[in-house]
């Protein structure tokens, strides 16, 4: 390893715990063993998940959160003793042969940030379905109950909490020590509180925004502190003072309102908890008995802050741990875009933190502790920040919440996560000459995976470069990663024995004349062509030509199209001094289904932030010497711009083309969309040939 990275691998104490070296992987829903969704089970399909990270290094394991009392049924977690002493018992057992360490992480509920997904709304709107629900074992009252009543739910406001009795919180409070209990005999080696944590229950308790208490877990820091404080000490009254006890903490809520978060740079008044506040708040925990401190930022309503999309700088929580730190004597971890070993070693350095709390970067790429170790960087997949797999959550006007269709913390970059048997790459069976047609991701990834399994293969590309319309996504300044991504894949095609055929343009007639035995069609898409007058003046360019740079804008630019592509342009022209404004056709911006809410948040707080013009249920209809012209719902109107960019999707190119027999088409050219159907196809594609 490189010499500046030795400190990630020297050892370090949590309570009476040692733990080999500074890498903490940290939980995100789906890597939970104990599966809650749907009533508690051995979540099966992350084993293989584990004992991968486990096998490649990795010191401290926290799976995804698992609630103490289920969702369904009423059940409490400490009755789970079959699942803890089978199982999950093996489990750590065999974690343990490769000197790792895990948690398991314990949250007490979500309170008004649970998600509003339909089933649960349509529960709560009506008081039939409410009834027979209960009756069914699903009290969606209590699942929305918090501190206080009447606090907006995070992504319905129209629902409201009720409040928690005290007769809850203790019954809360003691199941809590009874699952220490089973933890510490499962094998577990210690157990982390999802306490004042991204808006969750137990931190609304500790927040005057939303703890409007009279007794005493209300009022004062210490009174409103109190539930998470008796949860630590009925932990460690339960199963020993040496059982360690981590508490996942937001320093800072980065809250302007409910649903209002502050973004990076932006001057405001703290909503929920400030510095001030936490550093008063951290030694509570301390004294309590809490052994770590797990921290990063934000609520449900900041959520950005501990789901960082690409917007986000890098390591964008550090200062915030760094600052609570002196604060307490126990080791705090920062989470949140830490996964550049450098600035992690130059952290733990400068004693800012004591060890590194990384989450989806182990999505992206299991071996990312062990190529660290064998001075590897380069060769780390990296994270992009897209949350298109791991946490797809999303929102936008109509759909107050809706699930992924493909589960929590799969990842849109590398589909073996979760998938470890599925997606293992193997030698063919019958060793074959596959053409690969497009040098963008869909094909590099498809030649990639096809040459690993030993295929003899020929990567056509009709430009002087790999990486198609990628190179233009991954253009602006905050996308860095992409970037990284994609040379990411050309330095992966340049090490495999594959031939890149560039500035070679494959023709449909010249398909059949390629030699081959399978042929992949990986030529993506051309933008879509709308019917509005004057798109031919010099001023006007395809989102593509603009995020290449071929064309250039003027002061003030139209961006027709509030997609992600188009929001996207908009802030980073505000970012080059420019003056945007969005013209959306629909009646919401990013009305993108499988785009994170943490992403789509941002966006629109970083448009807020900015004061950026947005033109909702407007249809452009001419582009003028004087501007752009659009029906609106106050009538027709022109608006003065110098440029217009053109962001109102693509449509598929597929050399004419079917997928069939030992044709195969990938990416967008098969069908439009993000980078995890473009991969994640070209997975399906390759494996099966």
């Amino acid at each position: 390893m490189k010499p500046q990275h030795e400190i990630l691998f020297t050892p370090w104490q949590v309570g009476q715990l040692t733990l080999k070296n500074r890498f903490v992987h940290c939980p995100m829903l789906g890597t939970d063993v104990i599966g809650i969704l749907t009533g508690y089970k051995f979540n099966e399909q992350s084993r293989d998940y584990w004992v991968e990270r486990a096998r490649n290094d990795v010191g401290l394991l926290i799976p995804g959160t698992v609630t103490v009392k289920g969702m369904l049924g009423g059940k409490w977690l400490y009755q789970c003793d079959k699942i803890f002493l089978g199982p999950v018992k093996d489990l750590l057992t065999e974690i343990h042969g490769y000197g790792a360490r895990m948690f398991l992480q314990v949250s007490a509920g979500v309170g008004r940030s649970l998600a509003a997904i339909p089933m649960l709304t349509n529960i709560y709107h009506s008081p039939l379905k409410r009834t027979l629900a209960k009756l069914a074992g699903i009290d969606v009252v209590k699942l929305f109950a918090g501190p206080s009543a009447g606090l907006p739910n995070v992504w319905d406001p129209n629902i409201k909490t009720t409040e928690l009795s005290k007769q809850d919180i203790q019954d809360i409070i003691e199941a809590f020590g009874r699952t220490a209990i089973l933890a510490r005999q499962a094998g577990f080696d210690g157990l982390e509180i999802h306490a004042v944590h991204e808006g969750y229950l137990l931190d609304q308790f500790t927040m005057t925004c939303t703890n409007h208490r009279t007794d005493e877990y209300g009022g004062s820091l210490e009174n409103r502190a109190r539930f998470v404080t008796e949860i630590i000490q009925a932990i460690k009254t339960a199963a020993g003072q040496d059982f360690p006890v981590s508490v996942r903490y937001s320093v800072e809520s980065k809250m302007i309102d409910f649903n209002v978060g502050a973004v990076p740079g932006e001057k405001y008044k703290e909503f929920g908890r400030n510095r001030e506040e936490s550093s008063r708040l951290a030694p509570l925990l301390e004294a309590a008995g809490a052994d770590l401190l797990n921290a990063d930022n934000g609520t449900y309503d900041s959520w950005y802050w501990a789901h960082p999309p690409m917007y986000m700088p890098l390591s964008c929580n550090l200062d915030s741990a760094a600052f609570i730190k002196p604060f307490v004597k126990i080791p705090v971890v920062c989470a949140g875009r830490m996964e550049n070993p450098d600035t992690a070693a130059e952290a733990l350095t400068a004693g800012k933190i004591d060890a590194v709390g990384v989450g989806r970067q182990f999505l992206a790429d299991g071996e990312y502790v062990t190529k660290i170790k064998q001075d590897r960087v380069d060769d780390i997949r990296p994270c992009i920040a897209c949350h298109n797999g791991c946490f797809a959550l999303y929102r936008f006007k109509g759909v107050p919440a809706e699930m992924p269709e493909v589960g929590m913390c799969h990842c849109a970059l590398t589909p073996q996560t979760l998938q470890e048997k599925k997606y293992a790459i193997r030698p063919a069976d019958v060793k074959k000459k596959v053409a690969v047609i497009g040098g963008g991701v869909g094909g590099m990834e498809s030649a990639r995976l096809c040459a690993l399994r030993g295929h003899e293969v020929t990567l056509y590309e009709k430009s002087g470069e790999l990486g198609g319309v990628f190179i233009a996504a991954a253009a602006p300044s905050f996308k860095e990663k992409d970037k990284m991504l994609l040379e990411w894949y050309r330095r992966q095609v340049a090490a495999l024995p594959i031939q890149v055929v560039l500035n070679h343009e494959v023709k449909p007639e010249d398909v059949a004349g390629l030699g081959a035995d399978e042929v992949i069609v990986a030529t993506g898409a051309t933008p879509c062509q709308v019917p509005i007058k004057g798109l031919d003046r010099p001023n006007v360019m395809e989102a593509i030509e603009y995020l290449r740079g071929t064309k250039q804008t003027g002061q003030r630019v139209a961006v027709v199209g509030g997609g992600l592509t188009g929001c996207e342009i908009a802030y980073d022209l505000v970012l080059k001094g420019k003056k945007p404004v969005i013209i959306e056709m629909l009646d919401d911006l990013l009305k993108v289904k499988n785009l994170s809410a943490a992403n789509s948040n941002m966006l629109r707080d970083l448009i807020r932030y900015h004061k950026i013009p947005v033109e909702l249920n407007a249809r452009v209809t001419e582009v003028t010497d004087q501007g752009v012209k659009f029906d609106g719902l106050t009538g027709t109107r022109t608006i003065p711009v110098d440029s217009v960019v053109l962001s109102v999707g693509y449509s598929s190119c597929t050399l004419g083309q079917k997928d069939e027999g030992n044709v195969h088409i990938v990416g967008d050219a098969l069908q439009v969309g993000n980078l995890m159907n473009v991969i994640w196809r070209a997975y399906d594609v390759a494996l099966a040939i």
